[in-house]
């Protein structure tokens, strides 16, 4: 599993050493990723285990396999109805997936590009502010790979499911090595997995109570309403993550490489897995710089917490190797222009969304998982050093859930941290029922089917909706599923196929609004010039761009529409459903009086392309 997850992290890094070399091409690709199997393989043949853990028998290994079936489980509705069509060709989005999934294709398609580092294809002139390393596999795929792979929304789909699994199994044997117990395991991973929140229970409570139909739960994003009923923090769950946030989770199950070797060898880990371990941890901050960091303060937290209790601080030293290889990885990020004035909009201190309701919310969305795991801090004297991870990580979530958030998003630091303790906590969930069982076996069941049957419902009715395209009514601000006509589908097609890769192509920011704010990079693969990305940090630009390319299709005066297009680097205009409902007739008819200025392009029954005719 470990080799596994660094072995996609060093082909990620492998890929962008050729991109930035400027020498992309299918032969370099695979002599390049070669040379990194190579490499690895030969250091990695190791005589003996760098860090010795309890034997591995066949009741772990039976269990790791039926775990790790809850993946496909979960995974098969959702994409099977993700970018579904019709037999009229229309094809379907379910939200949330249209906030993520959307605009992972739109990243992984601008990496196809091969600019290094990427352009923002919804700033079309700048570089792209975001942790993009885990796109560059599906991206290769999709530009190199054979014809029925060149697809970047399959190659999505195929990279989320696998990358999944390793996920899932990077946190079935972090809970193992906190716990060593095969049941305390299994029935903490099944509650953190499907089971950790009381949304669903909540609601269904709620609506009973007002004499509403369970049938409005298609209504509600179910594992939020600790926001919408609270307006709080909300957590996502580990399904939802692995949905819609692989890059995240892939952090994730790089971080939890580091827990079995700081709670197994602590300070005395021989030097090979200090270097293996600041390996994963760097791999991990090149995934997301949040998430490595969080796991790095983690590892070192328990290195230190071992130094104090055993006295050996010659040996505390050997680990500033792991700090210096994680080091590197934030020294990479910045030089790739990842989290540039990220540091700038960082908050601390307890404000913001936490003040609301923060015990409730808190209990709402993780109280299921925090019960177990809080009864076996009981004792502290019994608690041993492979737990101490677990009790970290509970600690520092709990501090970044309250006491830290991002100015331009508020939510998003919470979410991070809520991510953190559902992968921590199993741990110690794991170490309750496992005592729990040395007394009874069928106690310890009993009480996590209690907690399983409480949270249980929200993932259910959440893998339901996910799924739901059905559902054409509208949210909050949004339509809970997006449709992709036939003759969009063949507009967005015409620009894939017939405009210069790199040409800028607007539409609209206003009008498309939350709905639709990412046709054009997504589907046509083509950047904007201005952009209301609601998946990215808001920056001034983004806001400060929109009104000028709305003041394109708004004005009139076709002088100043060309010349505010011209501004803007814009190669081509999109007017579609969404232009024709947001502008009168007399507006848009400036775009056809002068053939001088903007060229008709292409044209169907619902829409239209004009070339801005540059002087």
């Amino acid at each position: 599993m470990s080799g596994a997850l660094i072995g996609y992290g060093l082909t990620c890094l492998a890929l962008w050493g050729v991109l930035a070399l400027h020498v992309a091409s299918l032969l370099t690709f695979a002599l390049t990723w070669a040379a990194v199997c190579a490499i690895s393989w030969a250091l990695g043949r190791a005589r003996v285990p760098l860090v010795a853990l309890p034997p591995w028998g066949k009741a772990e290994a039976r269990a790791l396999v039926l775990l790790l079936l809850i993946v496909p489980a979960v995974f098969v509705f959702p994409y099977k109805n993700l970018g579904a069509q019709d037999a009229q060709g229309n094809r379907y989005y379910r939200a949330y997936f249209t906030a993520d999934f959307i605009w992972h294709t739109a990243l992984t398609a601008e990496l196809t590009k091969y600019d290094m580092p990427p352009i923002n294809p919804y700033l079309g002139d700048r570089t792209i502010q975001y942790y993009w390393t885990y796109f560059l596999v599906p991206a290769v795929i999709a530009q190199e790979g054979p014809a029925g792979l060149k697809d970047v929304e399959l190659a999505l789909k195929v990279n989320a499911l696998c990358s999944s699994i390793l996920f899932l199994a990077a946190l079935i044997i972090a809970t193992w090595s906190a716990s060593l117990s095969v049941l305390g395991t299994a029935l903490a991973i099944v509650l953190g997995v499907l089971a950790v929140s009381a949304e669903g229970v909540y609601m269904m409570w709620d609506l009973v109570e007002r004499g509403r139909s369970l049938t409005f739960l298609r209504y509600f994003n179910i594992d939020a309403i600790s926001a919408w009923k609270f307006s709080g923090l909300r957590v996502d769950s580990l399904v939802r993550s692995m949905w819609y946030n692989p890059q995240h989770s892939m952090s994730a199950a790089l971080g939890l490489i580091a827990m079995p070797v700081a709670g197994a060898a602590g300070v005395t880990a021989p030097l090979g897995a200090i270097a293996l371990t600041g390996l994963a941890l760097a791999l991990a901050t090149t995934f997301n710089p949040l998430i490595g960091g969080l796991f790095s303060l983690i590892y070192g937290a328990v290195i230190v917490a071992d130094t104090l209790r055993t006295r050996q601080w010659r040996t505390l030293l050997r680990h500033a190797l792991a700090a210096v290889i994680v080091g590197a990885a934030v020294t990479w990020c910045i030089t790739n222009d990842m989290v540039e004035g990220a540091a700038g909009v960082v908050l601390y201190g307890f404000g913001g969304l936490a003040r609301n309701s923060p015990i409730a919310t808190l209990a709402l969305s993780l109280g299921l998982l925090f019960i177990p795991a809080l009864l076996a801090l009981w004792p502290p004297t019994r608690l041993q050093r492979q737990t101490w991870p677990c009790v970290a990580g509970m600690i520092l979530g709990l501090l970044v859930f309250y006491f830290v958030r991002i100015s331009r998003d508020e939510a998003y630091i919470g979410f991070r941290a809520g991510q953190l303790l559902q992968v921590t906590l199993p741990g110690l969930a794991a170490v309750f029922f496992a005592r729990l069982g040395q007394w009874s076996r069928a106690l310890a069941t009993a009480v996590a089917a209690l907690l399983i049957a409480i949270g249980l419902p929200t993932t259910v009715i959440d893998e339901f909706n996910a799924q739901d395209i059905k559902n054409r009514e509208m949210g909050p601000g949004f339509r809970w599923t997006i449709m992709l006509t036939p003759e969009e589908q063949e507009a967005y097609r015409w620009l894939r196929t017939q405009t210069p890769t790199k040409a800028l192509v607007e539409m609209d920011p206003v009008a498309h609004g939350r709905e639709t704010w990412s046709q054009l990079p997504t589907f046509a693969w083509r950047r904007m010039a201005a952009a209301k990305p609601i998946s990215l940090m808001a920056v001034p630009d983004y806001e400060l761009r929109t009104r000028l390319a709305h003041a394109i299709y708004a004005d009139t005066n076709p002088e100043a529409a060309a010349r505010t297009a011209r501004q803007l680097r814009i190669a081509y205009l999109f007017v579609g459903p969404d232009e024709e409902r947001a502008h009168t007739p007399e507006a848009l008819a400036k775009f056809n009086r002068r053939p001088d200025l903007f060229r008709l392009a292409f044209s169907n029954s619902r829409t239209r392309i004009y070339e801005v005719i540059q002087h």
